[in-house]
Formats: C-alpha cells, structure tokens, sequence
C-alpha cells in the first residue's frame, strides 16, 4: 500500500492503487504487511448484512479482496480454526482468532 493510500481504492486483485498490471505500474510500489488492526477492519468491512458475524461467503470475499489465491480454501480454513462453537460463522468473540490466522497468511498491499 502506498502509505499515504486508502485500502478501499486498492485494485482488489493486483493489491497496487491505479494498477491493471504490476509491471505497467508508473507509481514505485513496494509491498507492505498489513498490520492486525487494518486486517481486522478488511474483515469487519466485509459484514455485508450488518450482523455482526461472518459468513463464509463474506469471509471469502475478504480474503480475495486481501489478494488470496485460494480464498475458498482459506475460508474453510480459517473458519475451522476460528468458529469456536462451529455454527458456520465468524462472531465477534472468534474475530480475534480470525484476524491472527490471517495476519499470519501475510497478506501485503503495495
């Protein structure tokens, strides 16, 4: 991400602000980890029904906004890992857990 770069204007797939390609880029990008709080505010603004838990759906659009290859993989995997009472969505007493196993995927923005 450039640092002074909202993440919301960021091309979802390319993770470059005004990039179709990386290697047409006119701006100098260099990729930075997201931090836990920019993870953690990604994934909340992913809630697209407004009830405070996430779905897998929303989780795997999120992880394909944060530049995942595989993200419907990596919405099962991260629901086995954070939906401590296993009723298929991420609350907000699991989104801890949640924002550690993404954090530790290592997504970055350029």
């Amino acid at each position: 991400m450039h640092r002074s770069a909202d993440y919301s204007k960021l091309n979802p797939r390319m993770n470059c602000c005004n990039c179709s390609k990386k290697s047409k880029c006119t701006r100098k990008c260099f990729p930075v980890p997201l931090t836990k709080p920019q993870v953690k505010r990604i994934l909340e603004s992913f809630d697209r029904n407004g009830d405070g838990r996430l779905s897998k759906q929303e989780l795997k659009s999120a992880l394909y906004y944060m530049g995942s290859h595989f993200p419907s993989w990596r919405a099962a995997q991260a629901l086995n890992r954070a939906d401590g009472n296993d009723d298929g969505y991420i609350s907000e007493g699991e989104m801890d857990d949640l924002v550690e196993y993404v954090w530790q995927c290592g997504y970055t923005v350029s």
